[in-house]
């Protein structure tokens, strides 16, 4: 009878354990879900005034070469400029599309999937950006800087573009993924309006790590 009644003490902690577990798992949930919902609602917002602002400079940058068509190196270097814009707006307007398909509540594992998406989409639109550099250094040249510009002036001016060419490709090959245990890396992905998303992974990492 004693070793009966140690047996039904037993099974009853365990009932109660395992209710117990249950309920802390459901309330971490809420919490990492709901701190994931807001990250990603900041980061929804982040992305609607960066196509806002996107499309704004790029009608400016329209404006400005129609109305500088005779200077064909305005018109080259501000229209590239306009298109790695349009880009990158298209890019932000395809995350918003993104954004609406995650479901935290349903899936844990495919809303991670799906932010890491966007988060890798973010973070090459930012690389990609970056090789427009070069092109801020050469919008003020006209016809007659070119035919009187002197040798020495070339010089320092090809030099210079040359140095920016040369750093935005840098960035551009460093500034991956496989790098962010760099601080500069990681801090330049976040502060691309990566870090809300970051965040948000994060929550949901550690509700997955909970339920296992």
């Amino acid at each position: 009878m004693e070793e009966l009644a140690i047996k039904q003490l037993w099974h009853e902690y365990d009932i109660k354990l395992e209710k117990s577990l249950q309920l802390n798992y459901k309330i971490i949930r809420e919490m990492q879900t709901q701190k994931a919902e807001n990250n990603i609602t900041s980061f929804r917002r982040n992305q609607v005034f960066g196509v806002i602002g996107g499309i704004i400079w790029i009608l400016i940058l329209v404006f400005l070469v129609v109305n500088t068509l005779h200077n064909i190196y305005f018109v080259i270097s501000v229209g590239l400029i306009a298109v790695f814009n349009i880009f990158a707006v298209a890019a932000y307007i395809r995350h918003l599309a993104m954004l609406d398909q995650v479901n935290i509540t349903d899936s844990v594992t495919s809303a991670q999937q799906k932010l890491a998406a966007i988060q890798n989409s973010l973070n090459n639109v930012g690389r990609i950006l970056v090789l427009q550099t070069p092109l801020y250094c050469t919008f003020w040249y006209n016809q007659q800087l070119v035919d009187h510009g002197g040798a020495m002036f070339w010089l320092i001016n090809l030099t210079i573009v040359a140095f920016f060419v040369a750093i935005s490709v840098y960035l551009f090959k460093t500034l991956t993924y496989k790098n962010i245990h760099r601080k500069w890396v990681r801090k330049f992905i976040e502060s691309f309006g990566g870090k809300k998303l970051i965040k948000a992974m994060e929550f949901l990492n550690e509700i997955e790590e909970y339920q296992k």
